[in-house]
């Protein structure tokens, strides 16, 4: 397990150093766009949370449901 970390490592390393520059172009909306992207990304997540909030505080609380307990 351990020469195969190691030689992972020397690959990455290798190829990290003789990366030969890249001849490309960003547009100067690719920022805007990938900026979007992360905003949207975020929202969604948000959203998500709030949708399911009772549900993930259930999954980690020790609790029983109100159904089940007897007070």
């Amino acid at each position: 397990m351990k020469t195969k970390t190691i030689w992972f490592a020397l690959f990455l390393l290798y190829f990290g150093l003789l990366a030969l520059p890249a001849q490309a172009y960003l547009d100067p909306g690719t920022g805007s766009v990938i900026f979007q992207v992360i905003v949207g990304g975020l929202l969604g997540a948000a959203f998500a949370i709030k949708t399911f909030w009772r549900r993930i505080v259930g999954f980690f609380s020790r609790r029983k449901p109100e159904s089940e307990r007897v007070d």
